[in-house]
C-alpha cells in the first residue's frame, strides 16, 4: 500500500489524466499517478479540486484529512466499494442483541488484555509485573461481567494502570502525567493524539473493506460523531500505539525540541512531524494486519450467527 502523506500549507492538488498534479508556490509541479496510489493524508489547509476528490472515491483511495489542534475537525473520505447488505443487517441485529454484543465485547477486552500483558511484561519491574498479574486475573473475571458499566469499568481502570507504567518508562521532562485529549498538553499526549486518528482511520477501512458499518460497534456504543465500530476494532491495537510512542522518545527519534507548547496545547512541529511519519508508516503495517484480521473474524463471526 503507497501512502501520499501532505505536510506542508500553500499546497494545492489538482487531477489530470491519471494523476495527481501537486503545486506549491514558486516550485515546479510535480506529478504523482493515482494508480500507485492507495491513500493520501494531507494537513486541513491543503486545497483540493473536486475533480481530484472524485477520482480519489472512484478509485478506492482514501482521502484523510487531519486538523492538528482541533481533532474534531479531522475527517476521512472511504470508498466504499464492499456494500454487503445483508452483512450490515446482521450486524445491526447482533449489535441491538444485549447478549450477543456483550460476548463480543468481552472478547474484545480479553485480546486487548492479553496484548497489553505482553507489551508490559518487557518492562521487568515490580510495578509492571503486578500489572501483567492484574491483567490475567481480570481476563478470567470477564466472564461474570454482564453490564457495559462493569466491563468498562475494568477496562478503563486497566488502561490507566498501563498509562501509569509507560509514564514511569519515558523522562518525566516531558510532563505526561495522564492521558489527556483535548487538546494535548505534553508532547507524549500529542503523539498518542495524532497516531490514535491515522490509527483510527485505518479501523474504519478495515471495517468498510469487510462489508462491516463502522458506525455499529459492540463495545463502544452509537454516538453522535462517532464510528463506534471503528473504535471496537482499535482496542487491541491501542497497547502496541502506546509501547511505539514510548519507543519513540526513549530512543529520541522525537523530544521537547519538536513540539510547541502554549495555552492552546502542545502541538508536533514541521521537523517532528517529518520524523513522526517515517517512524508511523513502519510500524503502521503491522497494525493494519491486525485491525484487517480483527474485522475479518468479526465478519466471519457475524455471518455465521446469521447462518445459525
Amino acid at each position: 500500500m503507497t501512502h501520499i502523506i501532505i505536510d506542508r500549507h500553500h499546497v494545492t492538488l489538482e487531477y489530470a489524466t491519471d494523476c495527481m498534479i501537486v503545486r506549491v508556490p514558486e516550485e515546479i509541479p510535480r506529478t504523482v499517478p493515482l494508480g500507485r496510489v492507495d491513500q493520501l493524508i494531507c494537513l486541513h489547509s491543503v486545497h483540493l479540486t473536486t475533480q481530484l476528490i472524485g477520482q480519489l472515491y472512484k478509485r478506492g483511495i482514501d482521502l484523510i484529512v487531519l486538523n492538528m489542534r482541533y481533532e474534531n475537525s479531522s475527517f476521512a473520505l472511504f470508498s466504499d466499494q464492499q456494500r454487503q447488505v445483508e452483512r450490515r443487517c446482521r450486524q445491526y441485529r447482533w449489535q441491538q442483541n444485549d447478549s450477543d454484543r456483550l460476548e463480543f465485547a468481552r472478547d474484545l477486552c480479553s485480546h486487548k488484555f492479553k496484548v497489553m500483558a505482553k507489551l508490559l511484561s518487557q518492562y521487568h519491574t515490580m510495578p509492571a509485573f503486578s500489572a501483567c498479574k492484574r491483567l490475567e486475573e481480570a481476563r478470567h473475571t470477564l466472564v461474570s461481567c454482564h453490564s457495559d458499566d462493569q466491563l468498562r469499568g475494568i477496562e478503563g481502570s486497566l488502561q490507566r494502570m498501563a498509562f501509569d507504567i509507560w509514564r514511569q518508562q519515558i523522562p518525566s521532562s516531558l510532563g505526561f502525567v495522564r492521558r489527556e485529549r483535548r487538546p494535548p498538553k505534553d508532547p507524549v499526549n500529542a503523539v498518542l493524539s495524532l497516531a490514535y486518528t491515522l490509527v483510527h482511520q485505518d479501523a474504519v477501512r478495515q471495517a468498510k473493506r469487510y462489508g462491516l458499518d463502522p458506525q455499529l460497534g459492540f463495545y463502544h456504543r452509537t454516538a453522535f460523531g462517532r464510528q463506534s465500530l471503528a473504535c471496537d476494532l482499535m482496542e487491541p491495537v491501542r497497547p502496541h500505539v502506546e509501547s511505539w510512542v514510548v519507543k519513540l522518545f526513549n530512543e529520541n527519534i522525537l523530544d521537547k525540541r519538536f513540539f510547541t507548547q502554549s495555552a492552546q496545547g502542545c502541538f508536533l512541529g514541521k521537523a517532528g512531524r517529518s520524523e513522526f511519519y517515517a517512524a508511523f508508516d513502519e510500524a503502521a503495517q503491522q497494525w493494519r494486519r491486525k485491525l484487517a484480521a480483527g474485522a475479518h473474524w468479526l465478519a466471519r463471526r457475524i455471518d455465521q450467527a446469521g447462518a445459525g
